[in-house]
């Protein structure tokens, strides 16, 4: 016979339970954020998210250090971003512009030895519409190959301190040469060194090898995390 009993106990039964990993739904808005703001501390790029009028609306911290950098190609003036330099200003606001209209730009700012270059691309927004969306900034890497990741990459695959130095080297771009010259000790001993490093990580190269560390994922500091806040 069927009851109301009967039908709340199978209710009771029927309900899908809580997953007990799962965080607590009151929090999970805040929890997603903190998770990914974390996430995108960890990367080797520096990122700004702007809205269509271009102030800033999050930033991770390698974003942030080249808005604050002193040889930064960008600033900010509150939290409206601007070009650091008269001459890169209306190329920026052109960008953003054209992100606005939903279209992408590769840019170069700033001077000399200072130049960075900067990819705008457009988020949108949940409706659809470019006009009143988001726009992402992502600065370039401002080296090869991020050294703390070099440093693990080296641990990995048991170089030597003298091997991993080299290594290091290498993906700064110098050649044996320049390296016996930095280290004071003579060519021979670099390119067995090297050698060493090419056999321990199966490199069929120089090129080889610096590609392999050039496509490791970044490693932030701790002393960066700790800068940045």
């Amino acid at each position: 016979m069927l009851t109301i009993a009967s039908i709340q106990n199978r209710e009771h039964f029927d309900r899908p339970r809580a997953d007990p990993c799962a965080p607590p739904q009151v929090h999970s808005a805040q929890w997603l954020l903190h998770m990914l703001t974390g996430a995108l501390d960890e990367l080797d790029y520096g990122l700004l998210i702007l809205d269509a009028a271009g102030h800033l609306m999050q930033a991770n911290q390698m974003g942030r250090q080249h808005c604050t950098a002193l040889h930064g190609s960008c600033r900010l003036q509150g939290s409206q971003l601007h070009a650091r330099t008269s001459v890169d200003e209306p190329v920026l606001l052109r960008a953003l512009a054209q992100a606005a209209a939903g279209r992408r730009s590769l840019l170069k700012l700033g001077e000399g030895p200072h130049v960075e270059t900067v990819a705008v691309v457009p988020l949108g927004s949940p409706l659809g519409d470019h006009a009143d969306g988001a726009i992402l900034l992502v600065f370039g890497k401002q080296q090869v190959c991020e050294a703390l990741s070099v440093e693990h990459f080296a641990r990995v695959h048991n170089l030597t301190h003298a091997e991993g130095m080299v290594l290091t080297a290498l993906c700064s771009g110098d050649d044996p040469g320049a390296i016996a010259r930095r280290f004071g000790v003579a060519v021979s001993t670099v390119r067995t060194q090297i050698a060493s490093v090419r056999q321990k990580t199966q490199a069929a190269s120089i090129r080889d090898l610096v590609r392999q560390v050039a496509m490791l994922p970044p490693i932030v500091s701790i002393l960066g995390h700790e800068a940045a806040h």
